[in-house]
C-alpha cells in the first residue's frame, strides 16, 4: 500500500524496527488495538507484512455489528485485505478494556503489542524522534506553531524537535480536538527528554473524536477531516 504516509506511519515503522532489533528471533508477530475509525490497524498490518510477520488487529464493538463493521469501515477492510486478522475482543471501544484483552491475546500468541496511541512507555525514543526529526524541515525562525492534538504525542514530539534543531519560535499552540486535556501526557513526554518548554493548549469540545468534519481552505486545499479541520475551525471562531 504505497499511498500510506504521515506521522503515524513513520512512528509505527520506527517502532516495529526497534521491536524487531530488540527481540530478534523471538519476534513472532504484532498485535495492535485500534478504533474502527483509525488507520492504525491497517498501518500496523502493512508494516508487519512488509517484514514477513503476521498481525492481529483488536477492536471493541457490539458483536452483532462486528461483521458489518468490517465492511463499513475502510480501515478494518484494508487491514484485512493486507493480511491482518481482525478480532473483536470486547463489546466496547474503551482503551483500557481493549488493551487488557489484547495483552492477554499477545501473551498467548507470543506476539508484541502496539497499543492504540502507540507504545510511549516502552519505546519513547522511537516514537518521539520519528516526529522530532521532521522539524528540521521547518524554517529556523517562526512566529506561531499551531498543532492539532489527539493523544498529544505528535505535539510533544514537535517540541522535542524544536529544541533538537534549535528553532526559534514565539508561540507553540496545541488544539486538542476531542475535548480532553492531554497536558499531563504531554508534560510526561517532555520530562522523559528533560525538556522545559512553554506551550499553550486549547481544548475544543465541539466534536467527538469519531466525528469527521469536512473543511476546505480552497477548492484544491482540503484539510484532514479528523484533526486539521476541527482545529482550524476552532481558531476561526476564537481568533479574537
Amino acid at each position: 500500500m504505497e499511498n500510506l504516509g504521515g506521522t503515524k506511519v513513520r512512528q509505527i515503522k520506527k517502532l516495529i524496527e526497534c521491536i524487531k532489533n530488540k527481540k530478534k528471533e523471538n519476534f513472532k508477530g504484532i498485535i495492535t488495538t485500534s478504533s474502527v475509525h483509525s488507520p492504525q490497524g491497517v498501518i500496523v498490518a502493512n508494516e508487519a507484512i512488509a517484514i514477513g510477520k503476521p498481525s492481529i488487529v483488536c477492536v471493541g464493538i457490539n458483536k452483532k455489528a462486528f461483521e458489518k463493521s468490517k465492511l463499513n469501515h475502510l480501515p478494518l477492510r484494508l487491514a484485512e485485505e493486507v493480511g491482518a486478522e481482525i478480532i473483536n475482543v470486547a463489546g466496547t471501544g474503551f482503551n483500557s478494556v481493549l488493551e487488557a484483552r489484547a495483552k492477554t491475546l499477545a501473551e498467548e500468541n507470543k506476539y508484541d503489542l502496539i497499543n492504540f496511541g502507540i507504545n510511549m512507555n516502552s519505546y519513547p525514543e522511537a516514537i518521539i524522534t520519528s516526529v522530532a526529526d521532521q522539524v528540521k524541515n521547518l524554517p529556523d525562525n517562526l512566529d506561531n506553531i499551531i498543532v492539532p492534538c489527539g493523544s498529544g504525542i505528535t505535539f510533544a514530539g514537535i517540541m522535542v524537535g524544536l529544541e533538537k534543531y534549535n528553532k526559534k519560535e514565539k508561540r507553540i499552540i496545541g488544539c486538542q480536538i476531542s475535548g480532553y486535556d492531554r497536558s499531563k501526557e504531554i508534560n510526561k513526554i517532555l520530562d522523559i527528554f528533560n525538556l522545559k518548554k512553554q506551550y499553550e493548549l486549547f481544548i475544543d469540545k465541539t466534536y467527538p473524536y469519531i466525528k469527521n468534519v469536512d473543511f476546505k481552505i480552497s477548492q484544491d486545499f482540503e484539510l484532514n477531516v479528523k484533526y486539521e479541520s476541527k482545529a482550524f475551525q476552532y481558531f476561526l471562531l476564537h481568533r479574537n
